[in-house]
């Protein structure tokens, strides 16, 4: 019988190869539309590193656009990936403690494409 646990050693080389947009890959304006199993989730990043996020969630609960931080990417349990913003198979978790679905797909649109 095989079981695989999950082990900071395997969440560890895990983490290291996941792929996606990390917190250093963005400039402030730049827009993340997240497609998640459930929603889509726009997050433009601040100049303070913050998001102004709409959709989702938030449109669920009645509110347009909030301001908040991006913790990081998580497999849906306490591990968070602090540099990964957005992480196709990852969940995102939000400042305010709201956690998506799983993503499945993020498209970056470089704030210097908008007005």
């Amino acid at each position: 019988m095989s079981t695989r646990a999950h082990s900071l050693s395997n969440l560890t080389d895990h983490a290291s190869q996941a792929t996606g947009v990390r917190r250093s890959d963005l400039l402030p304006g730049d827009v993340l539309m997240l497609y998640t199993l459930n929603s889509v989730y726009s997050a433009r990043f601040l100049n303070d590193g913050s998001f102004a996020v709409s959709g989702g969630w938030f449109s669920q609960n009645h509110l347009t656009e909030v301001n908040t931080t991006i913790s990081g990417c998580t497999w849906g349990g306490k591990c968070i990936h602090q540099e990964l913003v957005a992480s196709p198979g990852m969940r995102v978790e939000f400042g305010n403690r709201v956690l998506t679905s799983v993503l499945q797909r993020v498209v970056r649109i470089p704030g210097s494409l908008l007005n």
